[in-house]
């Protein structure tokens, strides 16, 4: 699909209890406003249930028409296969739970911001992955997340949002069989393994904010794997837990990780399969995956498109460099917040407001050129306080985690300002990355240091 395609038309379709009571007074006028100033034509409904929103895009849009669906990531599990076949393109508008898929398109967790980001943003074709013919955006997981999702408490889930999730995987860790399956990787034999969970997964994020790996994409061609075996005790499930927020499963003896893009499991019992916060399937399953078929409009801070209204050479390192520091300088507010290490702590206090205040300067030199195109989002990092603040209950390594995953932070980022040119750019911008190269390689040095101590 291209955007010549496009009817100019936005329907949006909100789900009705997750809206505030002000927009369901006012027909959601922040939200109307944005499509409309952008130059579309934006009708509103809203909908008690998935159900009803199938209905409308079925009955009420047309080929090229944008459909800004307002829910969680199993309303929009439910949106793929119509949207698809109507011929019209999605945009997600973050009103749930976890909302992985708006993270993965590194939209913002505020609606208003995400609609902003989206329709500035440039149509992409994402995959999506099928299991059993069902589809799936996020992630497919088979044992504990499955068996997990029956024990939530809906007021719980209410009241405490993500954190129910990490409640009803704890109970299911220590209540739940392992499984017995036979996995069959596309080119690969057939392994017999004895596991706690497998999940296959196609975006970056899952299962509330948990990332198996910084670098997948939900349009890279590719299902990832990774499977917890079932002899992992509890403290060392904490450690794979503490590598999905820090780092990569792909670096846990604990886990076994594949790539691949059809997956055979085989298991005696038909246990449940939890895709994208809902249980759609049953054992035995067939994993596949379908590329570039889903129209969205995504940021430009996803596709890597920027369009700046000025003449500035390295439009898309500039943006990835402004992002990922403010990102980085998010994230040391929150560890210093929680470490134990003084020194840890200091250093992190210190130096991200040193961060912010070369990021500030950054953010205005860039401004005219219509950059950066995205943020970061602080309450993915606010949920990450709290898993680090219950990690620190069990692991008394936390702080040497916590500087590796800074650590693992700077590495990328001094790459990329490394390979940003300065001397063809305006002063104030020269200025400041230096300023912000300068920062980071002491930065990087400070936490070494760190690292080093807490593991002698």
């Amino acid at each position: 699909m291209e955007n010549s395609d496009l009817t100019g038309k936005v329907l949006m379709l909100l789900t009705r209890h997750k809206v505030i009571e002000r927009w369901r007074r006012d027909g959601a006028q922040p939200l109307r406003s944005v499509f409309e100033d952008a130059g579309y034509q934006t009708e509103l409904v809203f909908c008690d249930n998935p159900d009803a929103m199938i209905e409308q895009v079925k009955t009420n849009t047309r080929p090229g028409d944008i459909v800004a669906v307002g829910g969680g990531d199993g309303t929009i599990n439910a949106m793929i296969d119509p949207i698809r076949d109507s011929g019209t393109v999605l945009i997600a508008l973050p009103l749930g739970t976890a909302n992985d898929f708006a993270r993965s398109l590194k939209l913002p967790d505020d609606p208003v911001q995400a609609a902003q980001a989206a329709i500035n943003g440039q149509l992409s074709m994402l995959d999506i992955g099928r299991v059993n013919g069902k589809s799936f955006v996020n992630a497919a997981s088979i044992g504990v997340p499955a068996d997990a999702r029956k024990r939530i408490n809906p007021d719980l889930k209410r009241w405490t949002g993500a954190i129910s999730y990490a409640v009803a995987n704890w109970q299911s860790w220590h209540e739940m069989p392992p499984l017995e399956l036979d996995v069959t990787c596309a080119g690969h034999d057939t392994q017999h393994l004895k596991l706690r969970q497998l999940t296959v997964t196609n975006g970056q994020y899952f299962g509330g904010g948990l990332r198996p790996r910084e670098n997948k994409r939900l349009d890279d061609g590719k299902l990832h794997v990774f499977a917890i075996r079932a002899d992992v005790d509890t403290l060392s499930g904490m450690d794979i837990g503490a590598a999905l927020l820090f780092g990569s499963v792909d670096e846990s003896e604990l886990a076994l990780t594949m790539e691949c893009d059809d997956i055979h499991i085989d298991c005696a019992e038909p246990h449940p399969i939890l895709a994208d916060g809902e249980i759609i399937s049953k054992l035995p399953a067939k994993f596949t995956l379908e590329r570039a078929v889903l129209p969205v409009f995504a940021p430009n801070a996803f596709t890597g498109g920027v369009v700046t209204d000025g003449d500035i050479a390295d439009g898309d390192a500039l943006n990835d460099i402004t992002i990922d520091a403010e990102d980085l300088a998010i994230r040391m507010e929150a560890i210093c917040t929680i470490a134990s290490n003084g020194r840890l702590k200091a250093i992190c206090h210190d130096e991200s407001r040193k961060l912010r205040n070369i990021i500030r300067q950054l953010e205005l030199a860039l401004r005219p050129y219509g950059l950066p195109l995205s943020s970061p989002d602080p309450d993915l990092h606010s949920l990450e306080t709290l898993r680090d603040k219950a990690l620190s209950w069990v692991l008394n390594d936390l702080d040497d985690r916590m500087a590796t995953g800074l650590l693992n932070q700077i590495g990328p980022l001094l790459t990329t300002l490394e390979a940003c040119p300065v001397d063809n750019k305006p002063d104030q911008i020269k200025t400041s990355l230096l300023a912000l190269k300068s920062t980071l390689t002491e930065l990087e040095g400070q936490l070494g240091t760190i690292r080093s101590s807490e593991t002698a």
